[in-house]
């Protein structure tokens, strides 16, 4: 074992035994409170990649409780970025960080290295949390990981967990989350697949439509304002198609153009006395206004304002400080380009075509990154919506927004 895979073991089994400290402690009176079903799991394999699909920032902490073993998780560089818990996971080297700013070979190699070093890696293959309770793409690319490590492969997946803490809101509701395992395949039995074959067994057993899952076991989430924060999610009204004049307020979504008005109910479904339900769910809702956002964004004329939003937060982002750049700035998406426009006027041009990448990160920032500039974009008191922007840089890249 080489210096580095020495020194990578012993930063594991440090973390291994404050974390599973940790876990002891915290999971008698955590997991009730939570509403946690976590099963058991004993793996057959010494070291093994596990992926899952993702819906919650405490799923690395159940999964380790689930597995009452300390996983090395891949984690998104924001969260170094996020007081007491970034500082304490970038010190103690806990997570394996995706820095958007490298170039993907290095994670690729930080995982090979952890694995080789006999340290189990844990993945979230949809890069983050569940936008709208379906599992979201999984890069073609995961498949070709799992061969090269000549690990062990072990698939998993949470229901109920998208329910209990939706992407979109602040506060989380009352109601169970269950995690399983469904399949460990050893390092043998993945030699024997192709690449595409073991992509299909990743997509297939991490796969979940919350909302299909809520229909046939029906599960109740209460809480309070229960359709708070839904804008950032659902940006076009069903009934009248207007672009982000969409409000919630306490349990209840509506259109300030035409009135259209749902009430989020216990069972995570929309409800209605006042008019017909169009989309009963957030997920069927959100696959029909990608259609008619990609339609309004490919049809503008080149210099035509397709959207903006006002009163927006930009930072630029070093290593892992955020720097404030504009505190009431303007973002506007045209055809060709995004622009943001400073407090004192000044007008930052990023031309789509320019962009390394256009993301989220967290609740509601906007992630904007080309070779000269990143930044991070959210919002004071305004809800908005940041995905319509991720969306319309696919669409505007020929690209389909999955």
């Amino acid at each position: 074992m080489s210096r580095s895979r020495k020194e990578m073991r012993k930063g594991y089994n440090r973390n291994r035994f404050l974390v599973m400290l940790v876990l002891k402690i915290v999971k008698p009176f955590a997991f009730p409170i939570l509403h946690a079903e976590m099963k058991p799991y004993r793996p057959k394999n010494k070291t093994f990649l596990m992926i899952s699909n993702h819906t919650d920032a405490l799923d690395p902490g159940f999964l380790m409780v689930e597995f009452n073993k300390y996983i090395r998780f891949v984690a998104s560089d924001h969260v170094t970025r996020g007081g007491l818990l970034g500082f304490v996971i970038k010190y103690l080297g806990g997570v394996i960080v995706k820095r958007r700013s490298n170039p993907p070979e290095v994670l690729w190699n930080d995982i090979l290295d952890t694995l080789k070093a006999d340290i189990p890696v844990g993945l979230f293959a949809e890069g983050s949390t569940s936008l709208n309770g379906e599992t979201g793409f999984i890069s073609a690319n995961t498949g070709k990981l799992v061969k090269e490590s000549g690990k062990a492969l072990i698939t998993h997946r949470f229901i109920g967990g998208y329910l209990r803490s939706p992407r979109w809101a602040n506060t989380n509701k009352v109601g169970p989350v269950i995690g399983e395992v469904v399949n460990e395949y050893s390092a043998e039995e993945l030699a024997k697949m192709t690449v595409d074959e073991v992509n299909e067994i990743i997509r297939r057993d991490t796969y979940v439509n919350a909302f299909e899952e809520q229909r046939k076991t029906p599960r109740v989430y209460t809480g309070d304002n229960m359709a708070e924060y839904l804008e950032r999610i659902l940006y076009v009204c069903p009934k009248c198609k207007t672009i982000g004049d969409l409000h919630s307020k306490g349990d209840f979504f509506k259109c300030h153009t035409c009135g259209y008005n749902v009430e989020y109910g216990t069972d995570a479904f929309f409800h209605s006395e006042d008019n017909e339900v169009i989309f009963d769910n957030v997920l069927d809702w959100d696959k029909w206004q990608r259609t008619e956002w990609k339609e309004k964004v490919l049809s503008a004329q080149d210099g035509e304002l397709i959207f903006e939003d006002k009163d927006q937060k930009i930072r630029t982002i070093k290593e892992d400080a955020k720097i404030p750049v504009a505190d009431h700035a303007t973002l506007q998406l045209y055809k060709d380009k995004f622009v943001i426009i400073k407090d004192d006027g000044e007008k930052v041009e990023m031309p789509v075509l320019s962009m390394n990448r256009v993301w989220i990160a967290a609740k509601d920032s906007l992630i904007l990154v080309n070779d000269e500039y990143y930044f991070d974009v959210s919002c004071h008191d305004v809800k908005r919506s940041a995905i319509k922007y991720v969306a319309a840089w696919m669409y505007l890249r020929g690209r389909d927004f999955v």
